[in-house]
């Protein structure tokens, strides 16, 4: 997977058609998520281009190991670096777990930290509706639910609270990201 040789590269991408081929389940999900830490565009685009994996995503059972190698993932990504069906795929996994932001919560109950992971992606030179700043959106608008909710975890109020902070900050015309999010994450890189 580390080798840029031409001939690497295309035992990778066999590789990764033949996983496409036996499937996505939630016992072989880490070697997918490994060969998207990877970046290779071919090996990207020979597991995740049809839409089969990225259907069999919306199937798994969103675990406590699932969730954080999602976070672990972008941690590592930079913004403006990483491959579009990439990011694509994490912020799904992300979107379809915290649809229902308290359930989502109670299965695994991000970070601060982890929502700017999320949030260092927003890009204020695109519009909403550009499809990666959408998905973002709707994640940190679900998870900003939590804030309005009657709770006596004061916790759970500080992750709605932030959520909603990083969303207004892209909204607001005025504001900048790095008001929400430390300016060190989201430097993007061309």
């Amino acid at each position: 997977m580390e080798s840029d040789e031409e001939h690497g590269i295309s035992a990778a991408v066999e590789y990764a058609k033949y996983l496409k081929y036996k499937g996505l389940d939630n016992q072989n999900y880490p070697i997918f998520l490994d060969l998207l830490l990877h970046e290779k565009e071919e090996v990207i685009n020979a597991l995740l281009s049809d839409g089969i994996v990225f259907d069999q995503f919306k199937k798994l059972q969103r675990t406590n190991y699932l969730m954080k190698a999602c976070f672990e993932l972008l941690k590592r990504f930079l913004p403006g670096k990483i491959y579009e069906l990439t990011i694509e795929t994490l912020l799904h996994v992300l979107k379809l777990h915290y649809r229902n932001a308290p359930v989502g919560y109670n299965l695994y109950p991000p970070s601060i930290d982890e929502l700017n992971y999320i949030g260092k992606f927003l890009d204020k030179t695109k519009h909403q509706t550009d499809k990666i700043n959408r998905m973002i959106l709707d994640i940190l608008s679900d998870l900003g639910e939590l804030s309005s909710k009657d709770t006596k975890d004061h916790r759970i109020d500080r992750i709605g609270a932030h959520a909603n902070r990083i969303r207004s900050a892209f909204l607001d015309n005025k504001a900048h990201l790095q008001e929400a999010i430390p300016p060190n994450m989201i430097i993007r890189r061309a």
